[in-house]
């Protein structure tokens, strides 16, 4: 594997694919390629504990994407930087609380989006605008928190089915080296794990669920419609 070699690229794909040599241990994920390998290898590799490995940005200069990733019940981001890194919120490194509160008070916008199958990126997540069209095509009369709420439904969902799975607050972190301390560029020295915990208690909050476990509340489900889920998560 060496810069430019693009053949060398498509043959490892290949052993990945078909668990061939080296493809064999790397088709188990970054995660658990390095956990087997051990030593450096282990203290390099980037992915979030629930074992996805992010999009390709290093996220140490953008901590509402790093959180965003580390929390998410699908494996990369539930909302978009595009929304958290606005103000009030500007949720780029150094701000504990802005990030936070961009990436909780945005939650189901994207999610929303999604559901409704265009791209985001000609939409620019225009919560009015989509609101809109979903109005005019349906003719419905769903507000902007109306619509929001779709999103928080299935993220509300996804993450009962998940409690329900083992995948619990223990694994809402970065790896060591996904949220280490930049050591040089415009972050270098700008530190998001000391203050993480903190983070992942007031996200929880915000998001209207247990602050020790990351449970969501029984009348957060149930604000939601998913009182059949409240029922079986309690």
């Amino acid at each position: 594997m060496k810069w430019g070699n693009a053949e060398a690229v498509r043959q490892l794909m290949y052993m990945i694919a078909y668990r061939k040599g080296i493809g064999d241990l790397l088709a188990d994920g970054v995660m658990r390629a390095s956990q087997k390998i051990g030593g450096e290898a282990a203290k390099a590799a980037i992915y979030t504990k629930k074992g996805n490995s992010p999009r390709g940005h290093d996220h140490r200069t953008s901590w509402g994407e790093m959180f965003d990733t580390s929390v998410s019940n699908t494996g990369t981001i539930e909302t978009h930087t595009a929304l958290s890194a606005q103000p009030p919120y500007n949720a780029g490194a150094g701000n504990p609380k802005g990030t936070v509160e961009g990436v909780a008070l945005t939650k189901g916008i994207m999610v929303f989006a999604d559901s409704l199958g265009n791209c985001r990126f000609p939409t620019g997540l225009n919560h009015a605008l989509l609101t809109e069209a979903v109005n005019a095509i349906t003719g419905w009369e769903l507000s902007m928190e109306e619509t929001k709420n779709v999103g928080l439904r299935a993220v509300n969902l996804m993450k009962a089915f998940n409690l329900r799975a083992g995948i619990n607050k223990e694994l809402d972190y970065p790896s060591e080296r996904y949220g280490s301390t930049p050591k040089d560029g415009p972050t270098k020295g700008i530190a998001i794990m000391p203050h993480y915990d903190a983070m992942l208690r007031e996200y929880y909050e915000l998001m209207g669920w247990n602050p020790d476990t990351g449970k969501p509340l029984k009348e957060t489900l149930e604000s939601l419609g998913l009182k059949d889920i409240a029922k079986d998560l309690y």
